[in-house]
């Protein structure tokens, strides 16, 4: 495989790391406008349960955290390839 084609697909895996970061994104918006903002009169009903908020809270973190490791580890490597190719 050539490194044209190994940075191509690189760059399809971080497209897709970036799509499963956007639900956590969105889930960990979500709480923070729950506990902060809305104050118990949310504009949907669970984000006003504690319980459910702490989950988001967390769900969203992990999402977010594996997602940018993900990121930044496929930024690396494509980095290297780059440097390799010069």
């Amino acid at each position: 495989m050539s490194i044209e084609q190994q940075i191509e697909q690189i760059d399809k895996r971080i497209l897709i790391a970036r799509v499963v970061d956007l639900p956590g994104t969105v889930v960990f918006g979500l709480a923070i406008y729950a506990r902060f903002y809305a104050k118990g009169d949310a504009f949907v009903s669970f984000l006003n349960t504690p319980k459910i908020v702490d989950s988001m809270f967390v769900a969203g973190l992990v999402l977010m955290a594996w997602s940018g490791y993900r990121i930044f580890k496929l930024k690396r490597e494509r980095v290297k390839l780059l440097k390799s190719e010069e």
